[in-house]
């Protein structure tokens, strides 16, 4: 995306200060990982809409972080229209009374209409659509029928404009997103748009209205840069631009914001090659982030040992090394540990644990028995056949043998990759 830096630097002092929109959400863990995804405007083209780019790196992160926060600037613009229409206020007719009058007049200009709403409407359809037409009935007023139309009227725009916004939601990317927004999942940073700069044609907008939303997304960027406790991920576009920023002295370099930068792209960069993730549903992959919180924290452990030997740089170079590292290392340990994983049987397991070379030859089982337990996933079953038919300690042993698999702390289990490996394994 270009931008004029050198313009926007001198329209800077013009800006409106950034507004931080308050979390609600309780925090998932006493220290939770934070990671806050900075991306650029997209144009949908073909198959790839608006939006895709900000849903698979929301998801990537999800798949690493306890906390995610969107710095979008195409995101905060739907965001602020969602909020209105879910709001529900005045039926209808709030998202139309969220809008500056020059935008009004201008939507019912391009609609035909030459009438002007009165100065007073807003206030009058509020007292309007408060009032009971049972209430008016009772005491005998006339209008309580037209009161009652224009309550059902405003009903039935209500959901007009809820289904117009899940569409155009669906057009641009963004279901997903919106269904954990609501879920509390993640959160978008508000960057001063509105529902008026959203649909104000560019006639209407003022002059220095775009760049006052770009500096606010830049200020935004650069908090969470600085901040000890958020790691901050950039999609291409805006970590070439803050490289830019960095190397032009527009911003200061921060040595300990840019290896947590480098945390977020090394654990949601190793997430998003995972073979099976482009098809990851967003409940599905909140589901298992909670299934997997043992795997999970080794995981982040492996990933904030890989970020001491990075190099401190955003964008394209920081692509680079990240790809890097999973081609020379990830890649590999995952292919060993799905062949691990698949010698990593029960029965082998148990047959290790007793230290015999074949587990037919053990407690007189058969060939047949050997390949239906090896063949089991039933666990306790299992054990229960297994020590009915074995003798004291060997017994033992072998629940112990299962007791170690289950918890996960001994074999493939305990590597600190295992996490990307089961992750892709339940996402396939």
């Amino acid at each position: 995306m270009p931008v004029k830096l050198e313009r926007m630097g001198k329209d800077r002092k013009r800006r409106e200060p950034r507004r931080e929109r308050k979390r609600t959400k309780e925090t998932l863990s006493e220290s939770p990982i934070k990671v806050a995804i900075a991306t650029t405007p997209q144009s949908s083209t073909g198959k790839r809409r608006a939006l895709d780019q900000d849903t698979e790196l929301t998801k990537a992160a999800l798949l690493y972080a306890d906390e995610v926060e969107l710095v979008s600037l195409g995101m905060s613009m739907f965001d602020e229209l969602r909020q209105v229409i879910d709001a529900g206020e005045l039926g209808g007719y709030g998202l139309l009374a969220s809008l500056d009058d020059d935008t009004i007049n201008y939507l019912a200009t391009r609609g035909g209409s030459e009438n002007k709403l009165p100065p007073d409407w807003r206030q009058t359809i509020e007292a309007a659509l408060s009032v009971s037409p049972e209430a008016l009935e009772a005491l005998g007023v006339e209008g309580a029928g037209q009161l009652r139309e224009l309550q059902e009227m405003a009903a039935e725009q209500g959901r007009r404009t809820q289904q117009d916004l899940t569409n155009l939601l669906d057009e641009q990317g963004a279901t997903e997103l919106v269904t954990a927004i609501r879920g509390g999942a993640i959160k978008v940073a508000e960057l001063g748009a509105s529902p008026s700069s959203t649909l104000r044609p560019a006639d209407l907008d003022p002059a220095d209205s775009t760049d006052t939303q770009m500096w606010n997304w830049i200020d935004a960027l650069v908090a969470r840069l600085t901040d000890k406790k958020t790691r901050l991920l950039f999609d291409r576009d805006a970590g070439s631009l803050i490289q830019s920023m960095l190397e032009e002295g527009m911003i200061p370099a921060n040595p300990q914001g840019l290896r947590l930068a480098a945390q977020a792209a090394l654990g949601a960069g190793f997430t998003e090659r995972l073979p099976a993730f482009p098809t990851a549903k967003m409940d599905e992959l909140l589901d298992m982030r909670r299934d997997l919180a043992l795997p999970l924290a080794r995981y982040r452990g492996a990933v904030a040992r890989f970020s001491k030997d990075m190099p401190q740089v955003v964008g394209e170079n920081l692509d680079f090394e990240v790809e890097q590292l999973w081609i020379e290392t990830v890649k590999p340990t995952l292919l060993g540990l799905e062949d691990e994983m698949a010698d990593h049987g029960l029965v082998r397991e148990i047959a290790r644990s007793l230290d015999v070379q074949n587990i037919r030859d053990f407690g007189g089982w058969t060939a047949g028995t050997y390949f239906a337990v090896a063949s089991s996933t039933a666990l306790d079953a299992l054990a229960t056949g297994f020590i009915a038919s074995a003798a004291g300690g060997a017994a033992t042993v072998a629940l112990e043998a299962v007791r170690s698999r289950r918890e996960g702390q001994t074999g493939p289990k305990a590597s600190e990759l295992y996490y990307l490996y089961e992750a892709n394994r339940r996402l396939a």
